[in-house]
């Protein structure tokens, strides 16, 4: 049955009365369109149980009105869907879906992909069954004619090890997700899937990319903004080394990246030919008014985990276990 809900949820344990296998998990905000395309996609998966839970995170209309009726009626007993009054941020909505989910799996997309295929799912799933050191499987996106599109969670055209995936499209170990704490929600946007990856791999879980495990993604552009991703991009890995890095690594790696950032700022807004308050003392500024946050949950990874993080950027080739 579809609930809505006028105020954001804290994250707790949901028990299910009918065991499902994977939870797809949807966080949307001002994309009715993108969501109905979406969600009627989803009535390709025909051979596992599964739910849908769904929270708008704070969209200037109540989605869920807005949608319901358009959904295929097959689909509709299936979901669950939730309504923040305020935005929360795509980190957070996502660690409360991962809450909210009942199923061992978590199928987690964008509200403007579309299912192309689902032996994709069915596929990823295998992976999770099969090899136990694998906590997520990234997925590739391409266009409706399931050409891949440029920016791959890894430049491979081969089943591979990767450092990330991306939040268009991923299926995650549920437990594995929770236990970590799932997303920092600090970062608001941007960078969220490497630094919880990262310290997934701390714990000894890989990621593996599936290029033949296609999703279409629209990339819509309600909601996107380049210049938001290169600040808080830089930012948050910022954030991040304060978080995970050694201290020698973050002393060394937060000025360098400070610096990237300022000359990549200031190409870009040269080539807009715009002005911009977001230079590199925003960034001072940010880790500045948030350290002690920072500092406070802070838990340095092991040196071994970036040598790890370097050998599987090199796209190791995976073989599905036996």
């Amino acid at each position: 049955m579809l609930n809505s809900r006028s105020e954001a949820l804290k994250p707790k344990e949901v028990k299910s009365v009918n065991p499902v296998h994977l939870s797809i998990c949807v966080g949307t905000r001002n994309r009715p369109d993108d969501l109905i395309r979406c969600l009627n996609s989803l009535v390709l998966l025909d051979r596992i149980e599964f739910e849908i839970i769904v929270i708008d995170d704070a969209s200037d209309s109540p989605i869920v009105d807005l949608i319901l009726h358009k959904i295929h009626p097959t689909l509709v007993p299936k979901i669950r869907a939730f309504r923040h009054e305020q935005n929360r941020g795509i980190p957070a909505t996502r660690n409360e879906l991962a809450q909210l989910a009942n199923a061992p799996y978590l199928f987690s997309i964008d509200d403007d992909t579309q299912l192309l295929s689902a032996e994709s799912i069915y596929s990823a799933i295998n992976v999770l069954e099969t090899s136990p050191e694998v906590g997520a499987v990234a997925l590739s996106q391409a266009n409706e004619s399931g050409e891949l599109l440029p920016g791959q969670p890894a430049p491979t055209d081969y089943r591979c090890y990767t450092s990330s995936f991306i939040g268009y499209g991923c299926v995650l170990r549920r437990a594995t997700f929770i236990e970590l704490g799932g997303y920092r929600e600090i970062f608001a946007i941007y960078y969220e899937e490497p630094e919880f990856c990262k310290r997934m791999l701390d714990r000894g879980f890989y990621v593996v990319y599936l290029p033949d495990a296609r999703i279409i993604h629209y990339h819509s552009p309600i909601g996107r903004n380049n210049l938001t991703a290169l600040r808080n991009g830089y930012r948050n890995k910022c954030f991040a080394a304060i978080y995970n890095e050694p201290i020698l690594m973050m002393v060394l790696s937060i000025p360098a990246r400070i610096l990237l950032y300022s000359y990549k700022h200031q190409k870009y807004c040269r080539q807009q030919g715009i002005e911009s308050e977001f230079g590199a003392g925003w960034i001072i500024q940010e880790i500045r008014k948030n350290f002690s946050v920072l500092w406070r949950d802070r838990k340095a990874l092991k040196w071994t985990t970036y040598y790890k993080w370097h050998r599987v950027k090199q796209t190791p080739a995976y073989q599905l276990a036996n």
